[in-house]
């Protein structure tokens, strides 16, 4: 039997050999099958065109068994399909790729990552998973099915599975998914907090803060959560590093302050109003002051404050405190009004009237020649 095998293979070989060796077959069988290829791919495109997809599809998946070099213009067309919105024919070139017996490793692996793009395009999110992971599984770019699974996940809500696909992108060294992590854990936590799992919720907290030790939403709520398991000192010590190093955010952190100093002296909360509106002005930090001021019937700073406000630097939050703290006082809601004409005033001369259609540019005013790009009668109004 070993000689006969033997024989076999020697006669299979040698006849590969004289095929080779024999030159007219050689130039004809080599200028044949590119001729058959360019009329049959020169047919699947009049298919395109005549926009019968299905004929199309048909030509151009047969000729994988005729080129398997094919098989990236077949990747291409279905992209191709997806990016026109025609997402069932892409769907349908995809699976016919897959289909086929005849794929390489890459191949099948790109084929099934573009059918995933399929489905999650056309909202078949579960399908659209289970081929993620899929290439999760073989190995196959897991970094782009990573990304696109926390992107599902994060639509979905399903935020421990969110969280699973930002550790595995922090653990292969994308930094900037760190946020994206800590981000998911504070997700998870605050649905803790709410529903008084406070073990978890800290669990979570403490996971988010260390990934991203500067997360300002890990603090608020690591706050919170002391706050509400009676731990005041813990949360003040939170929140001063965290004013003292976000300042940024202090917009945010007038309701914390309220709650850290609720049951201090009230002086601690209005001075802290007081301290910070000095250092950082802002509309978020004049309103909570007044309210403050209102609440504990201190009137006369409340309308001094109110009076300064309303002269140095208005706002419509501003206005809409005043009108409803002066509704007792006609003489000094007479003078607010004639403010709040001066200021909606000066909204009116900055508001945008036209915008020019060549460059964008906008004005209040109508200008026939474009300052910027220099067309003429190119500025349209942005209201009928």
């Amino acid at each position: 039997m070993d000689i006969w095998l033997f024989f076999l293979v020697f006669a299979a070989v040698l006849c590969g050999w004289l095929l080779g060796r024999w030159q007219p077959f050689k130039k004809n069988s080599g200028k044949q099958l590119p001729d058959q290829f360019t009329e049959r791919y020169a047919k699947g495109l009049n298919y395109l065109l005549a926009d019968d997809s299905d004929n199309a599809i048909k030509v151009f998946t047969d000729l994988i068994e005729v080129n398997k070099e094919t098989i990236e213009i077949h990747i291409a067309l279905g992209n191709l399909f997806r990016s026109k919105g025609e997402v069932d024919r892409a769907i349908k070139v995809h699976q016919n790729l897959l289909a086929r017996p005849n794929l390489t490793r890459t191949q099948r692996h790109m084929a099934i990552a573009e059918l995933a793009s399929d489905y999650l395009k056309a909202g078949l999110l579960d399908r659209a998973e289970k081929l993620y992971r899929e290439m999760i599984e073989l190995n196959a770019d897991p970094q782009k099915a990573y990304r696109h699974l926390l992107d599902l996940y994060i639509t979905e809500k399903s935020w421990e599975d969110a969280v699973e696909c930002a550790q595995a992108l922090y653990k292969m060294g994308q930094t900037e998914a760190g946020i994206v992590y800590s981000q998911c854990l504070c997700e998870i936590a605050a649905e803790a907090i709410a529903s008084g799992n406070h073990r978890l919720a800290r669990k979570r907290l403490d996971q988010a803060l260390e990934v991203d030790a500067d997360s300002v939403r890990a603090s608020l709520l690591l706050i919170q959560l002391h706050l509400k398991t009676e731990k005041s000192s813990a949360a003040k010590r939170i929140f001063s590093r965290l004013v003292r190093q976000r300042p940024d955010y202090l917009g945010l952190f007038i309701e914390p302050a309220r709650q850290v100093f609720l049951h201090d002296k009230d002086r601690v909360y209005q001075d802290f109003l007081q301290e910070q509106y000095r250092q950082h002005p802002s509309t978020r930090l004049a309103i909570a002051l007044l309210e403050h001021y209102a609440r504990y019937d201190q009137i006369e700073k409340a309308r001094e404050f109110l009076s300064d406000i309303l002269h140095q630097s208005p706002s419509f939050e501003a206005f809409e405190f005043a009108l409803r703290f002066l509704k007792s006082n006609p003489e000094q809601l007479g003078e607010t009004w004639e403010t709040l004409s001066v200021f909606l005033k000066t909204l009116q001369d900055k508001k945008i009237e036209y915008v020019c259609s060549r460059c964008g540019y906008e004005s209040h005013a109508i200008q026939w020649l474009c300052p910027s790009c220099r067309n003429w009668a190119s500025m349209k109004s942005v209201r009928p």
